[in-house]
């Protein structure tokens, strides 16, 4: 398994009140796989993905990679561990207007230090992007497009895993087939793993293995 949840527990305070979103969930993903987490908007499909992403900490339980356990109180190790392992495609996108397309997408590179604008290059072009906006603005591309980058941005560090928060909830209902079309194969060819959070079977049926978050309990579509 590429990354194990055991027993999470997650809770958030608001004021006096403790809501419980996650109680217990336990989840294994398997490597080169790709799994949906489908649940309605509230569910805590973000908070799952926040956790396994390991951008955040669970209250209880653990998050094993390649069944190491992940310790979540180093955070400097933990970041350096999430941009050389990680890769994250949000729902607003999350492109920095100030910089190119290209620089949106080496932005990870940056990070470690390591450079790859052939292969960012290379990507940009797989996922539909043209050579010629490159060097725009990311204001200037649609809906669409910007996720599309988003999802370069994502590989270029070449990842073990994906993280995809409601990628396909601020495009259309074409443009987002077409993403979910571009990401499976991308997954196939790069043989990666991907976990997105969806409210859509559409999305879902493109997945290996689909699970259903509600009330704070994960379950198998097998087993509803």
């Amino acid at each position: 398994m590429i990354i194990s949840a055991h027993n999470i527990k997650k809770s958030f305070k608001s004021g006096k009140t403790n809501t419980l979103v996650l109680n217990n969930v336990n989840l294994d993903v398997e490597e080169s796989k790709m799994v949906a987490i489908m649940g309605v908007s509230g569910s805590g499909k973000s908070t799952l993905l926040h956790i396994l992403g390991l951008l955040d900490e669970p209250d209880d339980g653990e998050v094993l990679f390649f069944g190491e356990k992940v310790i979540f109180s180093d955070k400097k190790k933990l970041a350096i561990f999430r941009n050389s392992y990680i890769g994250f495609v949000f729902q607003f996108y999350s492109l920095i207007n100030e910089l190119t397309v290209l620089e949106n997408v080496l932005l990870p590179t940056m990070i470690n230090g390591i450079i790859k604008k052939d292969y960012a290059r290379e990507l940009l072009l797989r996922v539909g992007i043209s050579e010629e906006l490159f060097d725009k603005r990311s204001y200037n591309l649609s809906g669409g497009e910007k996720q599309r980058v988003a999802v370069a941005r994502a590989l270029v560090n070449k990842p073990k895993l994906i993280i995809a928060d409601e990628p396909t909830s601020n495009i259309d209902e074409n443009n987002a087939m077409l993403l979910m079309t571009l990401l499976r194969n991308l997954q196939q060819s790069l043989n990666t793993t991907v976990v997105i959070s969806t409210h859509s079977k559409k999305i879902a049926n493109f997945c290996d293995i689909t699970y259903f978050l509600s009330e704070g309990v994960l379950a198998n579509e097998n087993n509803i």
